[in-house]
Order: structure tokens, then sequence, then C-alpha cells
């Protein structure tokens, strides 16, 4: 399972119309930030990386501001923008974080108890997550994983809980932080899905949070 450093086709937009400009590049940019093909030290401005995506300055430069706001650029004053690289006192905060509030999100959503209709996207989901693991492509299984997380904490029907875990999930994860393919972690991460979708589906709250505290012990520093 090889982890790409370059500016592949699928970091490009298929078709940017299909969102805004700045929502769309966004994206990209941020996917390269998970694959690891946008390096922390390096310096990034924004009209090379728009030149690189294919896209103007301005929705460029608005996504890099988005991304610097949620902690994963950082500005460097008139040169552009370099990602930031988490000390083990930042990657500690962001871990402690989201024991306290991914956990409890997941206690909650299992204690009030989900839908037939949601059981089965929790399902479907996590295979998902074994396909993209099984399929050896590591940003697909990261993409494939950030889905099943999100959409099992916006059960709750909690939009700043749920851009809270969303923003500390990206926060963990960027340049391969987790390093679950160097540890061989990936397949073995994906199937735990299973056991927290089975448990939020029963309606066990504590057996969930439980396996959700287990599972995000790979994240721990």
């Amino acid at each position: 399972m090889g982890r790409s450093h370059a500016w592949g086709d699928e970091l490009r937009p298929a078709e940017l119309s299909r969102s805004t400009l700045k929502d769309s590049t966004e994206a990209l940019i941020r996917r390269a930030l998970l694959s690891g093909a946008m390096r922390p030290g390096e310096i990034y401005s924004a009209n090379a990386l728009a030149a690189r995506l294919g896209v103007s300055n301005s929705p460029a430069r608005e996504a890099m501001m988005s991304l610097a706001n949620k902690g994963l650029l950082e500005l460097v004053r008139n040169r552009g923008f370099r990602v930031v690289e988490l000390t083990d006192s930042d990657k500690q905060e962001v871990y402690d974080l989201r024991r306290l509030i991914e956990v409890e999100a997941v206690r909650r959503v299992a204690a009030a108890g989900v839908t037939a209709e949601q059981a089965a996207q929790l399902r479907a989901l996590t295979e998902r997550t074994v396909e993209a693991a099984d399929a050896d492509g590591l940003l697909e299984y990261l993409e494939a994983d950030q889905r099943f997380h999100v959409t099992l904490v916006d059960m709750l029907g909690n939009s700043r809980w749920t851009a809270i875990v969303e923003n500390l999930r990206d926060q963990s994860r960027i340049n391969g932080s987790y390093r679950l393919q160097e540890r061989g972690l990936v397949r073995s991460s994906a199937a735990e899905h299973r056991g927290i979708a089975e448990a939020v589906v029963a309606g066990d709250p504590e057996l969930a949070a439980q396996r959700m505290v287990r599972h995000l012990d790979y994240a721990r520093p």
C-alpha cells in the first residue's frame, strides 16, 4: 500500500462547476494535505497552487485562508501558506478533545436510537471503509473513514458538534500523521467500524462508547 506524494490527477477537479470554486478548491487542497502531497516546512503561494490546480488566484487564496482558519495551514506573511506541523503537545490536545467530544457523541446517538434508514446508512458506510482498506488506497480509506465518523456524529442533529469533530479529525490526519499504513492498522481500523455501528444500532450507549474509545487508540500520540 503506497502513499503518493505527487500531485496526480486524483487531486484535480473533474468538474469544478459542481460546487463553488472555493469549496471545490478547498476540497482538493485538503486531499493534498491528507495524502502528504503538501508537506510541512514548504511554503505554498496561492498563485502557484492556483496554477497547479487550474483555477484562478482568488478561489485558491480563499480556500487556503479557510484551511488556515481550521488549523490545517498557517499564513506566512508576504510568502504564502505553510502546512501546520503538529507538535506532540498539539497531537495530545487534539486526541484529548476527540476522546471527550466524539465518544460522547456516539454514546448519545446510541442512547437516542437510530432509525432503520440510519442503521442501513451506517452499515453501508462501514462496508465502504472495509472495501477501501482492502483496495489498498489510503487516501480513499481516509475519506471513507471520515464519512463514517462524521455521519455518525451528525445523527445527533447538532451541526456545530459535527463541524468540531470534523475539524479535529482533519487536524489529526494532515500529512499522514496517523501513520496507519506504516503501523499496518488500516484494515483493523476499518473492521472496528462494524462493532461501533452495531453497538449504535443495538441502542447500547456504553458499548458504543467503549468501542469508540478503543478505536481512537490509533490516534493516541
